[in-house]
């Protein structure tokens, strides 16, 4: 790596003298950047992919946040992060599912008919979808 000089050992053919452009240095950057974008990508993909498994389950949110907790503990060493925020992030994703299958419930859409809740009741219009210039 080193070469010999008269003076001793040279620098080593890595190193950069200050002032002169160091292109290693760009294109790691420029590697981290693009494994970034890979990796938000990557997640893009399997939170689409959790959550088109996970429609129409009781826990719809639920699964595909624990599915994302447990990827990032396997990519990201996170000993020094608090248990209490993914604890919190499966609370929240708990209680959404909880009042949107116990509180409101889903609407049932089938084709011909109008949208009603599990219930049987009919789904309450909104303002705007009950004139006509906003159909």
């Amino acid at each position: 790596m080193a070469t010999e000089s008269e003076f001793g050992h040279a620098a080593p053919s890595w190193f950069t003298a200050p002032g002169e452009t160091d292109f290693l240095a760009w294109v790691t950057v420029f590697l981290i950047i693009l494994a970034l974008f890979g990796l938000i990508t990557l997640y893009a993909a399997f939170d689409r992919w959790a959550e088109h498994k996970s429609s129409g389950t009781p826990l719809a949110k639920t699964i595909p946040t624990l599915l994302t907790i447990a990827l990032v503990y396997e990519i990201f060493p996170l000993d020094h992060v608090s248990a209490l925020l993914p604890l919190s992030a499966i609370l929240i994703a708990l209680a959404a599912d909880w009042s949107r299958f116990h509180l409101v419930g889903p609407l049932d859409t089938a084709p011909g008919h109008t949208a009603t809740q599990t219930g049987g009741r009919p789904a309450e219009r909104t303002d705007a979808e009950g004139e006509p210039e906003h159909a």
